[in-house]
């Protein structure tokens, strides 16, 4: 179900911005030659939106206009913030998405692109409309009788999803979320604008810092997580440049330390490797990206050797690999499983662009991801050196060894059928 009904709310107060830089309503800010509120209009139109209402009063509060927006919509309904700099791939992204229930767009961890911090208010998108107004009705008559006492907008937020409006969430998604990650962003106070504007002109040159960011899928291999991270946290203190992104993809306990190996984490429900590459991503800022599966490990020459051929202005780079068995080492012909396998290559973030993996398909994302990535006119290298362990006995449930066994179709929308 794709979203046809757009709310811009663009009535706020805005009594921090009263006067800065000549504007009373930031929702009149103008970048580029443009005000952020036409710009999204601009956008939606672009992405063939036209039925859209642009909010500018009758509501005391984003609270209250929330309620007010599902009374007036009686059908499914977004909501967009007046005030936000939205980029072209986000507007794209939620005017395209089919959902069936109520989810929001989410950057869990402070905005590198904007200097700005985490932001929990990008989009709304309600489906299911009834459901919205019954919550967002209780939650005002609980502010208005005094049993929340309601002082920020993102408690709203987080009494939709059932949590306390006090609980902090951190760098948690949800079945809610929808994270992401780019120059998207809500200016708060006039210092967010100024952080955002000193980075915006390389921001929209595509420039991207020269680091490696190293993209972990975990799922439930914590132990060897560890070991993994420990054999980086002793490569990158020769490039503290490098970017390490845990995304914990739904496993059962929450691991606590991974920021004690420098490296950061986000925590979200099971989506699969395919889901977990895709929020690393969306996370990563570096020109150079390789990922690695937690229950695998590397050399200890893995991040300078990935830094030392990438800087060379390759557009990627495979390698092979040693493939660990029942406590023996030996190597494998990168060209028998290395040359589908993510973990065996190192990229630039300029061929990646806008591509993601496949979250439909249980085996060979890599290939199907591959294939859109690697184009015949790319400049890569094919290096002779092993960088990489490959462990086959560390995790017998991982969803490639459960495919060979049978227990798996090839698609996931295939299991109905499938039993």
């Amino acid at each position: 179900m794709k979203i046809k009904r757009w709310f811009i709310l663009a009535g706020g107060s805005a009594t921090r911005w009263e006067g800065y830089l000549g504007h009373k309503n930031k929702c009149y800010l103008e970048i580029d030659g443009e005000s952020l509120v036409d710009r999204t209009i601009r956008l939606l139109e672009e992405n063939g939106v036209n039925n859209y209402e642009v909010v500018l009063d009758g509501y005391k509060s984003k609270r209250e206009a929330f309620e007010g927006i599902a009374k007036e919509a009686q059908c499914p309904f977004g909501i967009l913030l007046g005030d936000c700099y939205y980029t072209e791939a986000i507007i794209k992204d939620a005017t395209h998405r089919d959902e069936t229930e109520w989810k929001h767009y989410y950057n869990c961890l402070p905005n590198q692109w904007t200097g700005c911090g985490w932001e929990e208010g990008y989009i709304h998108l309600v489906p299911n409309w009834e459901w919205w107004l019954g919550k967002m009705t209780e939650f005002n008559r609980k502010c208005e009788s005094g049993e929340i006492q309601f002082y920020k907008d993102y408690q709203i937020d987080r009494y939709l999803r059932g949590y306390s409006t006090e609980e902090y969430r951190g760098a948690t998604l949800d079945e809610h979320d929808i994270y992401w990650n780019d120059e998207t962003d809500d200016f708060d106070y006039p210092s967010d604008y100024d952080k955002f504007m000193e980075r915006h002109e390389a921001n929209k040159n595509g420039f991207r810092a020269d680091r490696l960011s190293i993209i972990i899928t975990n799922y439930n291999n914590d132990n060897y997580l560890r070991i993994l991270l420990q054999t980086l946290q002793n490569q990158i203190r020769s490039y503290p440049e490098t970017e390490v992104i845990v995304v914990n993809d739904g496993s059962d306990n929450k691991i606590q330390w991974v920021h004690e190996y420098g490296a950061q984490e986000i925590e979200q429900p099971n989506k699969g490797v395919s889901g977990a590459r895709n929020t690393g991503l969306m996370a990563a800022h570096g020109r150079y990206i390789s990922f690695i599966d937690a229950d695998d490990n590397v050399e200890p020459d893995y991040v300078h050797t990935l830094y030392t051929i990438m800087r060379k202005g390759y557009d990627y780079a495979v390698f092979p690999f040693w493939a660990c068995s029942e406590g023996a080492v030996g190597r494998v012909r990168d060209e028998l499983i290395g040359n589908y396998a993510v973990w065996a290559w190192c990229f630039t973030w300029n061929i990646i662009g806008d591509e993601r993996f496949d979250e439909n398909l249980n085996v060979a994302e890599d290939v199907d991801w591959l294939r859109r990535v690697i184009l015949p006119e790319l400049k890569g290298h094919r290096s002779d050196k092993y960088i990489y362990r490959y462990d086959w006995n560390a995790n017998p449930n991982s969803l490639s060894k459960r495919f060979n066994r049978g227990d798996l179709p090839h698609k996931k929308s295939d299991n109905a059928s499938k039993s």
